[in-house]
C-alpha cells in the first residue's frame, strides 16, 4: 500500500539542555520524526510516509524505529553528510534556543553572516525535496512539509502542488520572521494550510491580537491558518470557521518541548487527510501535542498510544470549548 500521506523533513540529533539544572541528554530527533509520531495518533501507520535525508553519525537506526512504529521506510535517503547535531538550551517559560555543535558552524574567526549561509547551507543539504519521494509514493493525497530552509518549501511545492490535493506548511523561523503576511504568501505558493507557531510570526502580531493576524494571513490567500501558541493552545482560522476560534492547550505533565509544534502539526495533516474538519483536527493536534511533550526523543514519541489519544481526547473535548466567533459571550 502506497502512502497517502507523506512528512517531507528533518532528523537531527539532539542535544537537549534542560532549564532546571541537570544532565543534558541526547536524543535522535526531527521534525519530520515529531510529525510522524503526531500523524500515527490519528492514522494508520502505514498510510504515513516519512521522506528524510540520513547523514552520518545517527546514534539509533532510523529505519527500524519507523519499522517498530509501523510506518513504510521507502522514503530514507542516506546522503555523503554528517547528521546535524545541534543544543537545544530550554528556559523556564518554554522558550529554547539552537546552536550547532558542528565546530565548523561556531569558528569564532569566522563573521556571523557566513556562519548562518554555512548553517542554512547544511540544512539544506540535510532537508528533503520532492525529488527524494519514491516513485511509487508521488499519489500520495496529502503532503506535510515541516520547518525546511525557504528554498526547500517554495521547489516542494512548485513540484507537489498538481498532484497533492492538500498540503500544509510548517514555516522556517529564518525566513518566516523577515516576511511580512502578503511574503509568506508569495513565498510559499501553494500551501492549503498554513502551520506557524508564535516564534515565527510574532513580529507581525505585536499587540498579540492572533486572531486578526489569522484573518489577515488567510486574506493573504492562506485557506487554513493555524498559529500555534503553545500552553496557550492555538488559534484556528478556516472557511468553515467563519471567524477564528480559539484552542486552549490540554492539560500535559511536560517532560521535553522538542516536537510539540512539529507533533502537532502532523496530527493535523492526518486529521484532515481523514476528512475530519478544522477545529477537531485541531483537538487531535493538540492533544498529540501534550503526549509529545511527556516524552524524550523522537523515537519514544513514535511509541505513543493511538488508544490512548483517543481516551484524552473525549476526556479534554468534554471541558474544551466548542468553535465561536472570536468575541462572542
Amino acid at each position: 500500500m502506497s502512502p497517502d500521506l507523506l512528512i517531507l523533513g528533518q532528523v537531527t540529533v539532539d542535544h537537549v539542555v534542560p532549564a532546571a539544572p541537570g544532565p543534558w541528554r541526547e536524543v535522535v530527533g526531527g521534525n519530520a520524526l515529531y510529525a510522524a509520531a503526531g500523524a500515527r495518533l490519528w492514522c494508520d501507520p502505514a498510510r504515513i510516509g516519512v521522506v528524510v535525508r540520513l547523514g552520518h553519525g545517527l546514534p539509533v537506526d532510523v529505519a527500524a524505529v519507523l519499522g517498530a512504529a509501523g510506518l513504510p521506510t521507502g522514503g530514507l535517503r542516506t546522503v555523503d553528510d554528517d547528521a546535524l547535531v545541534e543544543w537545544l538550551l530550554y528556559e523556564q517559560d518554554g522558550s529554547r534556543r539552537s546552536l550547532p555543535r558542528d565546530p565548523e558552524l561556531r569558528e569564532a574567526s569566522v563573521d556571523d553572516a557566513t556562519l548562518h549561509r554555512r548553517y542554512l547551507a547544511r540544512l539544506e543539504a540535510l532537508s528533503a525535496s520532492a525529488e527524494d519521494i519514491p516513485a511509487a509514493w508521488r499519489t500520495a493525497r496529502a503532503v506535510h512539509l515541516a520547518p525546511q530552509v525557504a528554498i526547500r518549501h517554495a521547489a516542494s511545492l512548485a513540484a507537489l502542488r498538481a498532484h497533492a490535493a492538500w498540503i500544509s506548511v510548517d514555516p522556517f523561523p529564518h525566513y518566516a520572521r523577515g516576511l511580512d503576511e502578503q511574503g509568506l504568501a508569495h513565498a510559499i505558493v501553494g500551501c492549503r494550510a498554513f502551520l506557524p507557531s508564535r516564534a515565527e510570526v510574532d513580529h507581525l502580531a505585536p499587540d498579540g491580537d492572533w486572531p486578526a493576524l489569522v484573518r489577515r494571513l488567510r486574506a493573504a490567500g492562506f485557506e487554513e491558518v493555524v498559529v500555534k501558541l503553545g500552553a496557550d493552545g492555538c488559534v484556528i482560522g478556516a472557511a468553515e470557521l467563519v471567524e477564528p476560534c480559539r484552542l486552549p492547550a490540554p492539560p500535559a505533565a511536560a517532560q521535553d518541548l522538542t516536537g510539540a509544534g512539529d507533533a502537532f502539526a502532523g496530527a493535523y495533516a492526518a486529521a484532515r487527510l481523514n476528512g475530519i474538519g478544522p477545529f477537531e483536527a485541531g483537538r487531535r493536534a493538540s492533544v498529540a501535542a501534550a503526549m509529545a511533550v511527556e516524552s524524550t526523543g523522537a523515537a519514544a514519541a513514535l511509541t505513543l498510544s493511538a488508544a490512548n489519544a483517543r481516551r484524552r481526547l473525549e476526556a479534554w473535548a468534554e471541558a474544551a470549548p466548542g468553535p465561536r466567533r472570536e468575541g462572542a459571550r
